[in-house]
């Protein structure tokens, strides 16, 4: 099969790293596999995840030279500037959408900057209907939460119906592409190559150190972590938390503060660190952090990594982390509430050789589940689906924009009844 995979490629990308082992895993199974980066700005190659071929921009690519491929895929992340080419792609092209993000809210807002005033609030209505007035109007003027907008406009199913087919990392955000997305649908477990990362020896120095890795945004719950630790003398007084990752000045100084006001003094901020530098604060970690309020990705890259590590692993039990064996992980409820935290906290620092052996037995399940070859055993037959199903959607479109053009709205009964006609011949999901 000749392939257009469109990604980012960028270092800063963890969907980069993903896409380079994908398509080096496509040409290793013998498809032919162009590789296209989605970033608004062109980079060096010095600073892109090393690929099985070179790597051509978006904006190099015309409709006819994108015929030319049995399938086009292209990663869907909530980063503008990393894929502002996938707008121009799907546009040319029926395209595969690999879901990597369930929240797509930045994704339109930097989208929005290149279209004409007013489009927000169409574009929102015209995917969630006129009672989702209140809550457009509100994300527009900065006023809803960051929760709110994910339970409410998280904007998954307005680039869902860009795409062709779509394959989702996780069940929990099918529905919305279901809803949206004319054709075939798969899920597919987010394959993470391992770091190579030791196994934590069997006795640490009296301090334990907890981690959390990753772009330092505020639905990570880095404030809950440190407000749990301050508050339990037990773990105030032996772990010592760490951040490695991407942070802003300001959140910097928002957790450095809190931790300070809280007595709190063994936070340290690493920062961005490059992969050689992961690699050692996962080596150095005893316990791994993967809380998020609200869950925003698909899949978490990190959360896979932590379990890669076999370190014992906290997660909220929301979104992509309820998959994950609750015997083999340490849960907390979905709203990450700061007792709940210090109360698990506290429960491995009791037993912490149970715990490390919890980690080595979730290492070995994450061997199993998060793998390229699964991956390409769900992959592979959607792009074939998709391409089989290609003259059915383009058919939909034509009716769709007919009908569009007399007037008819999506909630019209015959809309649903053609679709109902078209739909047999869509359907793969898995």
């Amino acid at each position: 099969m000749k392939i257009a995979w469109a990604s980012p490629f960028t270092l800063r990308s963890a969907i980069g790293r993903v896409s380079a082992d994908v398509t080096r895993a496509l040409s290793s199974a013998g498809h032919d596999v162009d590789l296209i980066a989605t970033e608004a700005e062109a980079i060096q190659a010095e600073v892109t995840h090393v690929t099985h071929a070179p790597v051509r921009s978006w904006r190099k690519l015309d409709q006819a030279q994108l015929a030319a491929y049995d399938a086009v895929v292209v990663n869907v992340g909530d980063n503008f500037l990393f894929h502002e080419g996938i707008f121009a792609l799907t546009d040319m092209a029926s395209c595969v959408g690999v879901f990597h993000d369930f929240y797509l809210y930045n994704l339109f807002s930097g989208w929005l900057t290149q279209q004409p005033a007013g489009r927000h609030d169409q574009e929102v209505l015209a995917t969630y209907g006129s009672e989702r007035a209140a809550i457009a109007l509100a994300a527009r003027l900065g006023q809803a939460t960051l929760a709110d907008i994910a339970r409410e406009i998280p904007m998954t199913e307005w680039f869902g119906r860009r795409c062709g087919a779509a394959l989702a990392h996780s069940p929990f955000y099918l529905d919305r592409l279901r809803e949206s997305c004319p054709g075939p649908l798969s899920v597919a477990a987010l394959p993470i190559t391992s770091r190579g990362v030791r196994p934590p020896p069997s006795e640490r120095d009296s301090v334990t150190t907890l981690l959390t890795v990753g772009v330092m945004n505020p639905n990570k719950c880095v404030d809950r972590v440190i407000e749990a630790i301050a508050g339990s003398e037990i773990l105030k007084s032996s772990v010592r938390y760490q951040l490695a990752g991407p942070i802003g000045t300001e959140e910097r100084h928002r957790l450095s503060g809190l931790a300070q006001r809280l007595g709190y003094t063994r936070l340290e901020i690493f920062g961005e660190v490059d992969d050689e530098a992961l690699a050692q604060r996962l080596e150095d970690s005893d316990i791994i952090s993967c809380l998020r309020a609200p869950v925003l990705e698909g899949a978490s890259g990190s959360a896979v990594e932590a379990l890669l590590a076999g370190r014992p692993t906290l997660v909220a039990d929301a979104g992509f982390y309820q998959d994950l064996p609750s015997d083999l992980v340490i849960k907390v409820g979905p709203t990450v509430e700061v007792q709940e935290v210090r109360a698990a906290l506290e429960r491995v620092m009791s037993d912490l050789p149970a715990y490390r052996q919890k980690g080595l037995d979730a290492k070995a399940w994450a061997r199993q589940t998060f793998t390229l070859n699964a991956y390409l055993d769900q992959l592979v037959p959607l792009l074939t689906a998709e391409t089989a199903a290609r003259p059915v959607l383009n058919l939909g479109r034509r009716w769709g924009r007919a009908l569009k053009g007399l007037g008819l709205t999506p909630q019209d009964p015959i809309i649903k009844e053609l679709a109902g006609h078209l739909s047999p011949f869509l359907t793969l999901e898995n």
